[in-house]
């Protein structure tokens, strides 16, 4: 059976034909990953369907509380919005991965463990928005993830956008990438990190472990133990002490990374901090 090519030009168009095809439906955004997945013939759906023709999956927006992404927001048009230019952290994770080839077309929707918008995002409270012809829902990333490229997503769903909560005074983000290459590589080691000081101490802090783990994942105990410290003292804190949820895999890179994770912490954590201060690290 030949496969068939589908280019809906309206987001109800796309969802119906989800609705009629489902789980034999390959979604195609950016299509860097899908084009892998079917030379490598690791799926062979019976439907492709290509989402570039629908116009309003590249907005951008924000309200006085959120940051919308449209689904197909590419990374050259994340990196070029005056809405996401205090996002410093996010920032960081676009100019650190690919290559302005990929940059052009490649979205924000993947789930791979080493994804660098992803494990930020991740760290900045995003949640995703999916919608299908049952209704819309919002799934924050934390739970949206399950396992290595898979997803809560179901099979008629579609990701319509990521939100991000609005920076607050005295927030900053800072992204840390540890890789062989700067670009055009997995990353190794990523580190998203959002903070928020009251005073002299820090009263949150958001920290994600990227590429370390079957999905990202939250440093959770490092973060409760970095809480109420000083600047001075969570850079202290986090620089000796490993995240308890980074559980590594048996590979080449494992010692390097049981090494690398507290340094990558601290420099993600030092530009957070220096953000939220309105300096540069």
């Amino acid at each position: 059976m030949d496969m068939l090519f589908l280019r809906p030009s309206t987001q109800e168009e796309a969802l119906a034909l989800l609705t009629q095809y489902k789980q034999d439906a390959m979604i195609v955004a950016g299509g860097t990953d899908a084009v892998l997945r079917l030379t490598q013939k690791k799926t062979a759906p019976a439907v492709i369907l290509s989402l570039d023709a629908i116009p309003e999956r590249h907005e951008i927006s924000a309200s006085d509380d959120t940051v919308r992404l449209a689904s197909g927001v590419t990374y050259n048009e994340l990196l070029a919005s005056d809405v996401l230019r205090l996002y410093r952290g996010l920032r960081e994770a676009v100019l650190h991965l690919a290559s302005p080839a990929i940059r052009a077309v490649a979205n924000i929707c993947t789930a791979a463990p080493a994804a660098d918008c992803t494990t930020m995002l991740f760290a900045l409270g995003a949640s995703a928005v999916l919608v299908s012809n049952r209704g819309e829902r919002r799934v924050p990333l934390d739970a949206f993830f399950v396992s290595t490229y898979k997803t809560i997503r179901e099979s008629d769903e579609l990701v319509t956008a990521i939100e991000i909560p609005a920076l607050r005074p005295g927030e900053g983000t800072g992204y840390c990438r540890l890789s062989r290459r700067k670009a055009q590589d997995i990353g190794k080691i990523l580190i998203g990190c959002r903070v928020r000081l009251d005073g002299e101490r820090i009263a949150e802090v958001s920290l994600s472990l990227g590429a370390l783990n079957p999905t990202v994942v939250h440093a959770a105990e490092l973060e409760g133990l970095l809480v109420g410290k000083t600047p001075e003292e969570a850079l202290a804190l986090a620089a000796v002490t490993y995240p308890a949820e980074a559980k590594l895999r048996e590979s080449y890179y494992k010692t390097y990374k049981q090494d690398a994770v507290c340094p990558a912490v601290v420099r993600a954590l030092s530009m957070a901090l220096a953000d939220a201060k309105g300096e540069r690290a």
